[in-house]
């Protein structure tokens, strides 16, 4: 009796999820209340009888300005009210997890209110306040290093706000040219388990009921088919002659000014369902690319030293070990897969006799092409072939498992070990897989291969430092070829290694996060360091091509608002985060990095940006609600209007599930059944 209790409520609780699941997806626009529109739709009701009407729109612009190596982005969000209750409004969006986010304005009508940064909590309930008494307040919330969530509170029927927020942040030179990467789009995230990481609150409360029944995770980000629209400006200063410019996914229109270049995205209503790239390469490179820079604020100088070793380094001639493995889950649905295939078949083709390999492929569970790694040759090519041809992309994103396996293989100390880790990285459980990378790696080197249109950029980037490794993107199939070369010179060729820092007069420099020993060919390196003292220069050293190398670097004064001090302040803070997810004491760091957050006015896991005008626009009594602007998902990706992924909750698959369990509770019950009745 036990047993069929057990399989009958399970099967309840499939069916109710399955169906509610099934119905949110098939009710076509405008058949939803509410607080179901919000989950998935763009058009909301305030009654069962009224008309649908056009849900809260967030137009987005955006303006870069770069000056050597460093961006100052100005974001602005114009949230539009198009009904006729008063509304708060909530939009979830990324940014890069290297910005250094220091400024909001909120702008009603004539007025423009600077936000200013507070404690978390303290801003949180300053901009509740602000929204129960009728005044109009913004609030700009860090959810992940690369995501971030816009509140903005009484914004009234048939009206507009205007919510500007700015960032800084290096621009890095990798492989012959520098990248400004402006991230548009959102992956949602898998949290493996029944435990939900909320990247917003209002899209977390509609999918908790689904995380409580069923007893995973749906992904609390609301994304839809591309429906946001995005306006790029760009103004290149970069300081040297530029040999070209490029945008590699977007169409954009190039102009020349007296400064450098303007770059402006072709045409109107661009859809903001594709990360921004623009890629310059100077007209002249080194052998070796350096420039270092220095502010002084008060008694302190801040340097930032951005150093690119050359692509020419010596192949290394120890045999390799290496272990790929490949995502295959639900949000590597489409072209993703296709563009991981073909990377993981280019790597295989670049491996030589001698080497050893393996494949390792998850989605809700793991499995590997051969027990141990096996030496190169025509057999076990044929076999990596087939298993590549077999993959095919679907179910959850459980990482954990076959990052354990890759990084037991024994050591070997005739082989050089490595792991390439193709992923589009969409998790929710970072901060865990970074840990145990960072515990359980040894002597192997982790390689990351973001995918897709919108990677999970932070995580990819942290994996592989943790693994002191390199992250390399393909955003479509045609980059494939170009960027798996990038990465296998990386593979074969450490650049420079035992990399040292030497200040003059031994000037005792607060480093912003630790050196690493080695950097791999065409990979940056950029240092932001705190010193009581302005030197004139500075000396690397460290090895290369088997000899000793030493070089020194001039350092160039730059202007006070550089904020080269705020993106040493984001960086130590990024450092101390590290700390946190690899056990450090929480509350020291807790107070460590709300004490420079809050000095260096940033946004951070412990601080916000709050806005608040004085002025009471909402009239006693008046009408409100919430209503959360859906952000885009990538092109190609699977998510649709449900804002639910395939990795989430599979209703039709679940719905069979339902059923036949109901039938096995049935047929055990049967027996039971028929001694009552004869009884």
């Amino acid at each position: 009796m036990y047993l069929f209790n057990l399989v009958s409520r399970a099967a309840c609780r499939v069916l109710v999820v399955s169906l509610s699941t099934w119905l949110a997806s098939a009710l076509p626009a405008g058949a939803h209340e509410p607080l179901e529109a919000q989950s998935g739709t763009l058009y909301l009701k305030s009654s069962p009888d009224a008309d649908a009407y056009e849900a809260l729109r967030v137009a987005t612009t955006m303006r870069a300005q770069v000056t050597g190596n460093v961006a100052r982005v100005h974001v602005t969000q114009r949230f539009s009210n198009t009904g006729s209750d008063w509304v708060e409004g909530l939009y979830v969006f990324p940014l890069s997890a290297d910005a250094a986010v220091d400024e909001l304005y909120m702008s009603v009508g004539e007025r423009t209110i600077r936000g200013e940064i507070q404690e978390k909590a303290k801003a949180q309930a300053a901009y509740a306040q602000a929204r129960s008494e009728g005044k109009q307040a913004s609030i700009v919330d860090q959810e992940r290093p690369n995501m971030f969530t816009t509140a903005v509170a009484n914004i009234a029927p048939n009206s507009t706000v205007s919510i500007e927020i700015t960032y800084l942040e290096t621009i890095p030179y990798r492989d012959s040219r520098y990248t400004l990467r402006l991230p548009l789009a959102i992956t949602p995230r898998y949290t493996p388990g029944a435990a939900l990481d909320p990247a917003a609150p209002l899209a977390a409360a509609n999918a908790a009921w689904v995380n409580a029944t069923i007893g995973t995770s749906a992904t609390p980000e609301r994304v839809t088919a591309p429906r946001q629209h995005v306006d790029i400006t760009v103004e290149l200063a970069p300081g040297f002659p530029v040999r070209s410019v490029a945008s590699l996914h977007h169409a954009v229109d190039v102009k020349d000014d007296a400064l450098g270049k303007e770059i402006h995205l072709s045409g109107n209503q661009i859809a903001a369902d594709h990360d921004f790239e623009l890629v310059w390469a100077p007209a002249v490179a080194g052998d070796v690319e350096t420039a270092a820079f220095a502010e002084k604020v008060g008694d302190d100088t801040f340097a930032l030293l951005v150093l690119t070793p050359p692509n020419d380094a010596d192949e290394a001639t120890q045999p390799r070990e290496v272990t790929f493995i490949i995502d295959t889950s639900g949000s590597m649905h489409g072209p993703s897969i296709e563009q991981a295939s073909a990377a993981l078949q280019m790597g295989i083709d670049r491996l030589k006799q001698g080497d050893l390999f393996n494949i390792i492929r998850f989605a809700s569970d793991y499995s590997s092409l051969f027990a141990m790694p096996q030496p190169v040759g025509d057999s076990s090519r044929l076999l990596a072939r087939q298993f590549i041809s077999s993959l095919r992309a679907g179910g959850g994103t459980e990482m954990r498992a076959p990052l354990e396996r890759a990084m037991s293989t024994p050591p070997n100390a005739s082989f050089l070990q490595q792991i390439v880790f193709i992923t589009d990285g969409s998790v929710g459980n970072e901060a865990e897989l970074v840990a145990l990378i960072n515990r359980e790696i040894g002597k192997t080197r982790l390689f990351t291969v973001g995918i897709g249109a919108a990677p999970n950029s932070y995580f990819l980037e942290q994996a592989a430092a943790a693994g002191r490794g390199s992250y390399t993107s393909i955003a479509e199939r045609n980059q494939v070829g170009s960027r798996m070369q990038d990465l296998f010179h990386k593979l074969e060729r450490p650049a420079l290694i035992d990399l040292k820092l030497l200040w003059p007069d031994h000037l005792p420099a607060d480093v912003a996060a630790t050196l690493p020993g080695d950097i791999y060919a065409g990979d940056p390196l950029v240092i932001l360091a705190r010193l009581p003292a302005s030197p004139s220069s500075l000396t690397l050293s460290g090895r290369m091509r088997g000899q000793d190398w030493v070089h020194e670097v001039q350092i160039m004064r730059v202007g006070e608002q550089s904020g080269l001090s705020k993106l040493w302040a984001r960086e130590r803070i990024a450092d101390l985060s590290r700390q946190l997810q690899f056990g450090g004491d929480r509350e020291q760091l807790r107070t460590s990095i709300l004490d420079l957050a809050l000095k260096h006015h940033l946004v951070s896991e412990f601080t916000s940006l709050v806005a608040v005008d004085d002025v009471v626009v909402r009239p006693p009594g008046s009408l409100g609600h919430v209503e959360q602007a859906p952000t885009s998902a990538p092109t190609g990706s699977y998510w649709t209007t449900t804002g639910f992924a395939k990795t989430a909750t599979p209703a039709g698959l679940l719905l069979a599930c339902g059923l036949l369990c109901m039938t096995f509770g049935a047929f055990l019950y049967w027996p039971r059944y028929r001694r009552q009745m004869v009884l």
